[in-house]
């Protein structure tokens, strides 16, 4: 029986390793199968690093209920299994009945495995031809299979997959280091660094230390020119390195060699520390000689071509009344930028020169605008208009920004926008807009806003009180006092409304003739009662002058809830309307709150 289970156990393994595509996935699952048939907490693979003297846990399977060890079982001593090490050499694998039986407690092994709660084990040894590369095992397995031999017989399968993927590895790293003067691996916390290649003419200078930073500014100082010094240093730094890269990934410095040679040196994350802060860096310096020759022979011949260009055009283009810049896409850098331009966004020209890309799209307010355009701007086809509200120094400016891409005969593409100062349109706009959403008469804002305010609020699911009033006996003041005194108590109703709206955070409307609304958001009946009183009050005590003649004024209120009451505008006003004139027929000058007695109300 158990030679059966043996068989399908590893049929099973077999099947997996040759039946998976991802060699990952499959050896995932073969420690799976390993794990089960020996019952056991976890099964895992270990591979020595390239140093021989460091190794990694690369893939751990464990049960339900057993805590992953992977993550901590990294960069290990291989020094700490030097007992198993003479065991794989004796007897070619390792039994370990009894930690606590077997082991000194005061050695590494007794120690990590106690971390781990590993009280027994088997390991069988991982050799490529005659070289140990590592080992596979499992913990806690049952006592009933205390067998290495699927182990054993898995490992000489494993080998083989395991030298691909170290092999395509080394390729990935021969085949960068092809355009890579120097790469190194470096730990920052540490500061220590893996070369993964190097030139004899960056070896040399390298100290032999075991500081990385230290390495890395004497290869520099070495390799770049004098004039470049300063900001290759800088770039280098490895003490500054977490503030430079905390938002990104990656970042690059362009320098000129010593030996006559462009180059860019870059910094790249591998991994980031639980509280965001490096790790581990790949640092390579690029050999850009010939890319960088050619960009700076294009760009001569561009500010040569528009050099002649603007003596023929150049007073033309100074001319204009509205904004020009021309932007190199290749390099963001600014090729033309106009007077009027840098007038439009309060920039001394003498300035002009020192002015960069990002300096222009800073001075745009809505900085996703700049994101969208940004986005957008290197592969235009149609032409890309768009309003912008820009910073004058304190002062806002709108522009209206009209972008097209262009090819030059060489391939080369420059963004071109013209710029137009439509501040004065802006505010007539907004004017207009403004005098749309207002009461002629008394500057507040008129029916049509007044309902579509409303009608936020109950879309928004907010509570609030709801108020409708209107003059008592307006008729009667028009007639006896005529229409301009009518007007003057329409003002004085409407200034008070909007006072008591301003100060409590709601707004005031004039909904018809002698009507006004007061909406209150956030209120509840207990909290604006005492405020509608107030304000009746003032209202009530406020006499009108007209002619030298006083003009008592009084009104009547209705009040209704939403959306406690209702969640439709129209319901709602109708509501309070009637709570209204439930009061005009009950005395006049009173303030109704909604209720079932106005629903009773005979007309």
């Amino acid at each position: 029986m158990e030679h059966e289970q043996f068989d399908e156990a590893l049929m099973q393994c077999i099947h997996t390793l040759r039946a998976g595509s991802d060699m990952d996935h499959a050896i995932q699952n073969l420690l799976e199968i390993i794990a089960e048939f020996h019952d056991a907490d976890r099964a895992y693979i270990f591979e020595f690093a390239e140093d021989e003297i460091h190794m990694d846990n690369t893939y751990e399977y464990c049960k339900a209920g057993i805590t992953p060890e992977k993550d901590m079982l990294q960069n290990l001593e291989i020094s700490t299994i030097d007992r198993w090490l003479v065991l794989f050499e004796e007897q070619g694998e390792v039994y370990l009945n009894s930690r606590d039986g077997e082991l000194d407690e005061n050695s590494e092994e007794y120690r990590l495995l106690k971390m781990q709660g590993v009280e027994s084990l088997m390991v069988a040894p991982l050799y490529s031809e005659t070289k140990l590369i590592g080992f596979i095992g499992v913990d806690n397995p049952n006592e009933n299979t205390y067998t290495l031999s699927l182990l054993r017989s898995v490992a000489s399968l494993i080998v083989n997959d395991i030298q691909k993927r170290i092999t395509l590895e080394q390729r990935v790293i021969n085949a960068l280091a092809r355009i890579y003067i120097s790469m190194y691996l470096v730990n920052i916390p540490a500061d220590t660094q893996k070369e993964f290649n190097s030139n004899s003419d960056v070896r040399k200078y390298v100290k032999q230390t075991e500081h990385a930073s230290e390495q890395m500014r004497t290869a520099m100082e070495h390799m770049t020119d004098a004039q470049y010094w300063g900001g290759t240093l800088a770039f280098s730094e490895l003490t500054t390195l977490n503030e430079r890269m905390k938002h990104c990934d990656y970042i690059s410095h362009e320098f000129y060699s010593s030996t006559d040679k462009w180059c860019r040196a870059n910094f790249i994350v591998v991994d980031r520390l639980e509280n965001g802060d490096l790790n581990n860096v790949i640092y390579g310096v690029q050999l850009i000689d010939d890319e960088k020759k050619k960009e700076l022979e294009y760009q001569a011949a561009l500010e040569h071509a528009l050099a002649n260009q603007n003596e023929i055009y150049g007073e033309l283009l100074q001319m204009q009344s509205g904004g020009v810049i021309a932007v190199e896409i290749k390099t963001n850098r600014i090729l033309v930028i106009n007077r009027a331009l840098l007038d439009m966004l309060g920039i001394d020209e003498t300035k002009k020169n020192q002015l960069t890309h990002e300096d222009f799209l800073s001075h745009l307010v809505d900085k996703k605008a700049m994101e969208k355009y940004l986005a957008v701007r290197d592969t235009l086809v149609e032409p890309y208009v768009r309003e912008y509200e820009v910073m004058r120094g304190d002062e806002h400016v709108f522009v209206l920004c009209h972008t097209k891409l262009i090819t030059l005969a060489n391939g080369d593409r420059v963004s071109l926008t013209s710029v137009m100062n439509i501040t004065e349109n802006k505010k007539f706009e907004q004017r207009l807009l403004v005098q749309s959403r207002m009461d002629a008469l008394t500057k507040i804002c008129n029916r049509g806003y007044g309902e579509a305010q409303i009608e936020k609020l109950l879309k928004a699911k907010k509570n609030g009180m709801f108020l409708l009033f209107d003059v008592d006996k307006f008729k009667h003041i028009n007639d006896t006092y005529g229409h301009l005194a009518g007007d003057k108590v329409i003002k004085m109703v409407a200034s008070i409304d909007d006072k008591f709206a301003r100060a409590h955070g709601g707004f005031a409307c004039r909904y018809g003739g002698e009507e006004f609304l007061l909406v209150l958001p956030g209120y509840d009946e207990t909290q604006a009662l005492p405020i509608l009183e107030e304000m009746h009050k003032e209202i009530q005590t406020t006499i009108v002058q007209y002619d030298d003649k006083e003009i008592p004024v009084n009104v009547c209120i209705g009040l209704s809830a939403y959306p406690t009451i209702c969640r439709d505008t129209n319901i709602l006003v109708n509501r309070a309307d009637k709570s209204m004139y439930y009061g005009k027929k009950h005395g006049r000058g009173r303030l109704v709150v909604d209720n079932p007695a106005v629903d009773d109300m005979q007309s």
